[in-house]
C-alpha cells in the first residue's frame, strides 16, 4: 500500500494556496507552482554544493536522490514564503521535512497576510 498524499488548501480573498508534497501530480501543468521552502544542508559548503547540483540536475533523478541521502545536519529554509530559517537542525532529513510541514501549515493558517 502506498503512502497517502496530503494536500492542504487555504482559501482567502487573494486566492487559493495549496501546500503539497512534491510527489502530488494533481496540479501538474495547471496554474503556477512555487516552492514554499527548502530542506537543505546546514553546512554552508554542503548547502552551496546542494543548490548547485539541484540547479544543474533538477529536483528529480539520481543526483537529487543522492543529495537527499547526505549524512549531514539539515535545516528548513522558509525564505520563499515565511522568510525565516527554522531554529532546529535535524540529522534525519525526513524529520526536517516533517517539521517543515508543521511550520508551513501553522504559518499559512495564521495571520501572516
Amino acid at each position: 500500500m502506498s503512502e497517502p498524499k496530503i494536500i492542504t488548501c487555504f482559501i482567502d480573498d487573494e486566492g487559493v494556496t495549496f501546500l503539497m508534497d512534491e510527489s502530488v501530480k494533481l496540479f501538474e501543468g495547471e496554474g503556477e507552482v512555487r516552492r514554499a521552502s527548502h530542506v537543505e544542508p546546514d553546512s554552508f559548503v554542503f548547502r552551496l554544493l546542494f543548490h548547485a547540483l539541484r540547479t544543474i540536475f533538477g529536483d528529480k533523478g539520481r543526483m537529487s536522490q543522492f543529495t537527499r541521502n547526505w549524512p549531514c545536519l539539515w535545516r528548513v529554509n522558509t525564505k520563499p514564503t515565511a522568510g525565516v530559517i527554522l531554529p532546529g537542525r535535524w540529522r534525519d532529513r525526513q524529520q526536517a521535512i516533517d517539521a517543515e510541514i508543521v511550520y508551513l501549515n501553522e504559518w499559512f493558517a495564521g495571520e501572516h497576510r
